[in-house]
């Protein structure tokens, strides 16, 4: 299986929306439904939009870091509006965490990260309207 962020890469390279939907297609996990829905789901809205000015890109080689975005995934409820355990964090508190998880991934997955918080995962031809179109269930 790809990572995430080599996915977003293959789709930014298809030239046509039928290829992009190939893309996805052979690539589709419950990893990366879960970005299209963090990322474009109505619902889903973040208290972090920018990467901390202390935060370090880390110095690994693609397939070394400590953790992989899947694992990472499962800890953004700490950064959603709304959510009672990220609602009781104090800002430090958040940016502590959130440096923790970034810097414990390879860099190009920690943007992957941030595309999410800022809805917008960066890539030409991936927005709401294509997801809702691959998709038709899973955002509004």
């Amino acid at each position: 299986m790809k990572n995430i962020y080599e996915v977003l890469d293959q789709f930014d390279l298809a030239k046509t929306k039928s290829e992009r939907m190939s893309v996805i297609q052979s690539n589709l996990s419950p990893i990366l439904v879960n970005v299209f829905l963090f990322t474009y789901h109505p619902e889903y809205q973040w208290m972090i939009t920018e990467i901390p000015h202390s935060y370090k890109f880390p110095d690994l080689l693609p397939g070394m870091s400590f953790q992989q975005i899947a694992g990472n995934l499962r800890k953004l409820y700490l950064f959603r509006k709304g959510d009672p355990t990220a609602e009781a964090l104090s800002p430090q508190k958040r940016t502590e965490l959130l440096l923790q998880i970034l810097e414990s991934m390879e860099r190009r997955e920690a943007e992957v990260i941030m595309g999410i918080f800022k809805k917008d995962l960066g890539v030409r031809g991936l927005n709401y309207k294509f997801v809702k179109e691959a998709f038709p269930n899973l955002i509004p």
